[in-house]
């Protein structure tokens, strides 16, 4: 399965975006150019670096399940829980859009295995993400990351309700439980409902996206919960199981907020079901990098905080990322097009404040 590649499973083609995409010819040119005698999918680098996050979260869990001392359980806890978010942004993420090798079977291996490790369905990520999110970015009724299920309001075109009065300040504990409820709730419900939100609904899936939801549901329930069970006190088990998963939820959500729903954002609101202008530069004014200088944040996110590179080229291994940057920034100055960028992620975690707390005062 891959979401991405069939337009046709999805009813999501009636927005239109118009414009010639000059800037999108120009770039791609000037990157594939550039990148020319390297590989674009499954470079080398990005190859080594997805092995030594899966030996962190699978050392982390071993230790885990081996260590006595509870102090000692409460850190690897956090270890293994960064480490799943880095197995999320580095090997998951890039499987999914194709970029983890240059053969096909290879990502989707690679995806379902990712998948299976980390809990959520690869089919209905697939979906949300390559569908819903890259191709309408930041417009409401559309772009699934803009839906929380009425608990926040994160688009100045959602219509404000009372509730969303100091969302800035308990958003972090909605983010807490983030991934947890992904798993367990989220999931389970667009299965069974095949709704994305109140806007979209979700493909019909085939009988094999349906066994690989269910193995890959059965694969975490016994590994990562039955097992430690078998091995661990309950109480350890349990108290260990929240920590991970709220380490988790918020690394998780503290990197792709930070791209999207950040004040210099844009939200554009469509006219006729159209997007004036053409899907490239409608990514420029909707997407937002952040510390693209910080080799950890560089590391660790999995080129996410190059979020406008990666809405141009998902499909190249995201260690490219730096080195088109100069090529896209440039470019977009040419076509008169914004690149938006925070020089530090303190720069970007207070914008993502402010804008919450600006969309929870009820507009004038």
């Amino acid at each position: 399965m891959n979401v991405v590649d069939s337009p046709s499973r999805n009813r999501s083609n009636c927005v239109a975006f118009d414009g010639a995409g000059e800037f999108l010819k120009t770039v791609r040119l000037r990157v594939h150019a550039a990148l020319a005698g390297g590989q674009l999918k499954g470079a080398p680098r990005l190859q080594r670096k997805a092995w030594l996050v899966a030996i962190w979260f699978v050392g982390s869990f071993a230790l885990l399940l081996s260590v006595q001392s509870v102090w000692l359980q409460v850190l690897l806890c956090v270890s293994y829980g960064l480490a799943a978010s880095a197995v999320g942004f580095n090997i998951f993420h890039d499987a999914n859009h194709g970029a983890i090798s240059a053969r096909r079977g290879v990502n989707e291996a690679v995806g379902m295995l990712a998948s299976a490790v980390l809990g959520p369905s690869r089919y209905l990520w697939g979906y949300k993400h390559h569908v819903l999110h890259h191709r309408f970015t930041n417009i409401q009724g559309w772009d699934d990351d803009l839906e929380t299920r009425g608990f926040l309001r994160i688009s100045p075109h959602q219509d404000w309700k009372p509730r969303y009065r100091g969302q800035h300040v308990f958003v972090f504990a909605l983010y807490a439980i983030n991934a947890i409820e992904m798993v367990f709730v989220k999931d389970f419900v667009q299965y069974f409902t095949l709704r994305m939100n109140p806007h979209q609904a979700i493909p019909a899936m085939s009988r094999m996206e349906k066994l690989e939801f269910w193995s890959g549901k059965a694969i975490y329930f016994a590994i990562f919960l039955a097992l430690p069970l078998a091995i661990l006190p309950f109480g350890h088990v349990v108290a260990g199981f929240l920590i991970y998963q709220v380490t988790l939820g918020m690394s998780l959500a503290l990197v792709f907020s930070m791209a999207h729903q950040v004040e210099r954002a844009e939200f554009p609101a469509l006219e006729d079901a159209t997007i004036p202008e053409e899907w490239a530069a409608h990514q420029m004014r909707t997407t937002v990098n952040f510390a693209n200088s910080s080799p950890a944040w560089n590391w660790f996110s999995g080129g996410l905080n190059h979020q406008i590179e990666h809405h141009l080229f998902p499909a190249i291994s995201h260690t490219h990322y730096e080195a088109i940057e100069d090529i896209v920034r440039t470019t977009a100055q040419e076509f008169q097009l914004p690149y938006k960028r925070f020089d530090t992620y303190g720069q970007a975690l207070a914008s993502h404040y402010r804008f919450l707390q600006k969309l929870s005062v009820r507009p004038a």
